[in-house]
């Protein structure tokens, strides 16, 4: 049994000049949950995950991985090995292959896996997310949006990760794409028994996806809760925004 949550936040409050971006922020990521946090536009939510993966500094409170703060040096390296991030641009590099962009950490790494066996590896990825192992010699310009979301994706699970971090997964995609990426990682989350984040607008992922759920609002948690709770709320905002009317 765990004895702490795979992330906790405690108090995270994030400034810019004299703007308060994000207010006393309080959450846990339990052990093969999925939360997912949504709001509308200008809620924080990207804001609070980078603040997570330490893509930007906290004004106040701490994030905490498995117990250990990781704003503590050699934490912060132990939870950065252990997470796997889907960027909502893909953040795939046109100069590399596909394959290349999968594998792209290891490769690189100070101790290198071998580009044979990285290559290997970074083709059971894509088939694993649904592409043809042929796919590993393109170039991203060369693949569709869709395409490219699933590269992401693979990227993301490539060294196995205990955490995934998935940012605004359907963006840009069309109904049908975001359908099928929905239930991609859906199996994926099923299939390995991780934990994950997941950010988003879109109430139908969250709803399709989610354990837990936190609405964000102005920078503060206006609700959270599991998402079997979430239709029981008299929270106005909330009903709102199940109503598509919050952008």
């Amino acid at each position: 049994m765990n004895k702490h949550p795979e992330i906790e936040v405690k108090n995270l409050t994030k400034n810019i000049n004299s703007k308060q971006i994000l207010i006393d922020i309080n959450l846990k990521l339990n052990h093969k949950s999925h939360l997912v946090i949504i709001g509308g536009s200008g809620a924080g939510k990207s804001m609070l995950m980078k603040c997570i993966l330490g893509l930007q500094s906290l004004s106040g409170g701490k994030v905490l991985f498995k117990g250990d703060n990781v704003g503590i040096e050699n934490k912060r390296a132990e939870f950065l090995m252990k997470i796997g991030v889907c960027f909502q641009g893909n953040a795939l590099f046109d100069s590399y292959k596909v394959w290349e962009n999968i594998a792209f950490e290891k490769i690189y790494a100070k101790q290198a896996m071998s580009r044979k066996k990285a290559r290997d590896n970074a083709i059971a990825k894509l088939l694993e997310v649904g592409l043809p192992k042929e796919t590993a010699d393109l170039y991203p310009f060369e693949l569709s949006g869709g395409m490219q979301k699933r590269v992401g994706i693979a990227r993301a699970i490539f060294s196995s990760p205990d955490i995934l971090f998935f940012d605004e997964p359907t963006t840009g995609l069309d109904p049908l794409m975001s359908r099928k990426i929905i239930a991609l990682i859906k199996e994926i989350m099923s299939n390995s028994m991780k934990s994950a984040i997941t950010i988003t607008h879109d109430i139908n992922l969250a709803l399709s996806l989610a354990s837990e759920i936190i609405l964000l609002h102005e920078g503060h948690v206006e609700w959270s809760g599991l998402k079997t709770q979430i239709s029981q709320t008299r929270s106005k905002l909330i009903k709102e925004f199940l109503k598509g009317t919050i952008k």
